[in-house]
Formats: structure tokens, C-alpha cells, sequence
């Protein structure tokens, strides 16, 4: 079984690729999804949550509200990590049991799509990774649109996270995501067929 890393910049593509490949019959685990379910209302992550951030972070059904979070953690790098602590262990725990499960079940190819794999070091146990990247101006518009954001508070969220730059220094593998869904479909096949070949 080849097990591979999926990350990309904020708003460069990176579920399309996951659809793409899920398309072409590999396995996705989805971090993200992950980090939803171990959250959930009265669970550990969840009960640790409300202790440290309170009651606050909470919706009225009980769940965390994530933008709430997200603000709260945004500009205070402590806050952070504490809620990287509570999370990304619990996460971790589960992909490597989903990751088990795929094996058994003689899946072929596994793909472990992480928006924070780089900057959470996943790259160190997971190979070869994949980035999904674009250019600047086009992830910055695309943000704008998906998010509601204005032009600056884009920019700020592009900030926040690891360069395209710096990633595609650590990536196995770079898909350019700046033009035709055609053509970011070719390069996925590509990219796929090599990995397979490997």
C-alpha cells in the first residue's frame, strides 16, 4: 500500500485534488473531518476545550463553534498551541487506526490530506507528500470568494500559514493549480501514475 501526504496552500485547491484522486480510486483521509469528530460534544478533546477556552467557544446545541475558536487562537500563538495539544495527538491517533483499517482492507493507494502538514511535521512519517499550490493573487482571490474576506484580512490569513514558497521546498511533488480543471485533472493523473510506479 503507498501511503501519501496531501497539504496545500489556504484556498489553492487541495479538496479538488482529494475529489480528483478519490476519483481515480485512491482512499482520502480527511484531517479536517477528523478534527471535527474527535470535537465532538462530550468527548475528551471537547470537554479539555471548554476547560481552557470556556463556555464561550460553545454553539447553543453544545458544539464548538469553530470560527469562534479560530478567532480566539488567530492572534495569540499560546492559545495555539494549547489547542494543537488537545487536537492534533487525538487526530494522529485516529488517521494511523483509518490508515490500518485501508491496509487490511488491501487498498492500493491511502491519501492523508492535512491543510497543516508541513508546519505539524506529518511530512516526517508520511512520504511522498503532495502540495497543491497557485499563484498568490489567485489564492488571494479565491479566499475572498470562498470566505467572504476582504482583500487584507486574505492577505492575513495567507500570513498565518507557511509560505507556498517554503512548502514547495519540502514537497515531493507540486501540482499548479492556475489553470483549467482539465489540466489540473491531467497533472493529478500524472502525479498519481508516478507515485504508483515508485
Amino acid at each position: 500500500m503507498k501511503l501519501v501526504g496531501l497539504t496545500g496552500g489556504i484556498a489553492s485547491g487541495k479538496s479538488t485534488v482529494a475529489a480528483i484522486l478519490r476519483r481515480l480510486g485512491a482512499e482520502i483521509i480527511n484531517a479536517d473531518e477528523l478534527a471535527r469528530e474527535v470535537v465532538q460534544p462530550g468527548r475528551e478533546a471537547w470537554q479539555e476545550i471548554v476547560n481552557d477556552f470556556g463556555s464561550a467557544v460553545l454553539q447553543e446545541d453544545q458544539a464548538i463553534d469553530r470560527r469562534k475558536l479560530r478567532d480566539v487562537i488567530f492572534n495569540d500563538p499560546q492559545a495555539r498551541k494549547k489547542l494543537e495539544a488537545i487536537i492534533h495527538p487525538r487526530v494522529r491517533a485516529l488517521a494511523e487506526k483509518k490508515i490500518r483499517a485501508f491496509e487490511a482492507a488491501g487498498s492500493s493507494v491511502v491519501v492523508y490530506d492535512v491543510p497543516l502538514l508541513f508546519e505539524t511535521q506529518i511530512h516526517h512519517w508520511i512520504r511522498p507528500v503532495i502540495l497543491v499550490a497557485c499563484d498568490i493573487e489567485r489564492q488571494k482571490s479565491r479566499l475572498q470568494e470562498r470566505d467572504g474576506l476582504t482583500e487584507s484580512e486574505a492577505q492575513r490569513h495567507i500570513e498565518a500559514q507557511m509560505s507556498l514558497e517554503e512548502k514547495r521546498k519540502l514537497a515531493d511533488y507540486t501540482i499548479e493549480n492556475n489553470g483549467s480543471l482539465a489540466e489540473l485533472e491531467a497533472q493529478v493523473k500524472a502525479v498519481l501514475e508516478k507515485i504508483k510506479a515508485t
